[in-house]
């Protein structure tokens, strides 16, 4: 079988999956908090093994990993007391999930029944003492100032939101839309000083444009790419017919 086919099965496989990114963060875009995924190829010469084949190889195309964009989203006023974004580009809230700590940009803080603030996936925010943060269940206003301390009706608590920063921020992996969790190569996080936009929230990164162009382009290779496919399967189909006629 021609070593082509399995290359352009290989292309046609990776622009797969670019569709799905670019699908993904259309559909985010917007999501406060979301950061934008980037889908990052490497290609690779993989030599036949067979001494036989000579010095025939096979050129193709692999996913190597999904990465997040992360540059800074808008940051939009919203009015309301409990939403707060971050200024700096690198720095993360932390909530409290079911898999252990995990950190996001989303700052829609939502005040559960319980005074419980959490996010609107119910994940529950930290301090800066990695406490969960409450208000009480009878607070008429929450408020969240710029330093990340929580007032419940004009007292301050003596509680702040927990802001974390990382040596290697590209260690980060994402859960999810919002979330993203630090591996080995991120390093452990370390506390940063809370410096919060009030009433305002840090929209998608993700552009709805830019993500259907990349949609239309991702299609129109892919659609490409099955042309050549089925274009060598011709040959070959030719090919083994005249074998058998002769």
């Amino acid at each position: 079988m021609s070593t082509g086919i399995w290359s352009a099965a290989s292309g046609a496989v990776s622009q797969m999956s670019a569709l799905d990114v670019a699908a993904n963060n259309v559909a985010n875009a917007s999501t406060p908090g979301f950061r934008a995924d980037r889908a990052l190829f490497r290609q690779e010469l993989n030599r036949a093994s067979d001494k036989s084949a000579g010095t025939r190889s096979m050129r193709y195309s692999l996913t190597r990993t999904v990465e997040p964009d992360r540059k800074q989203g808008q940051l939009v006023y919203t009015g309301r007391g409990t939403d707060v974004a971050l200024r700096q580009a690198d720095t993360w809230f932390v909530v409290k999930t079911p898999q252990g700590e995990r950190y996001t940009r989303a700052g829609a803080i939502q005040v559960a029944v319980d005074g419980t603030l959490k996010t609107p996936d119910g994940y529950q925010y930290l301090g800066s003492n990695h406490a969960v943060l409450r208000a009480r269940s009878d607070a008429r206003n929450v408020a969240i100032s710029a330093n990340g301390n929580i007032t419940v009706d004009d007292t301050e608590t003596g509680q702040q939101l927990a802001v974390v920063t990382f040596a290697q921020p590209e260690g980060l992996v994402k859960e999810g839309s919002v979330l993203v969790r630090a591996t080995p190569t991120a390093g452990r996080a370390r506390a940063a000083n809370p410096d919060l936009e009030m009433a305002t929230l840090e929209t998608s990164n993700a552009s709805a444009l830019g993500g259907m162009t990349s949609l239309v382009q991702a299609s129109r290779e892919f659609e490409m790419l099955t042309k050549v496919i089925e274009a060598f399967s011709q040959v070959e189909q030719r090919a083994a017919q005249d074998v058998a006629r002769k």
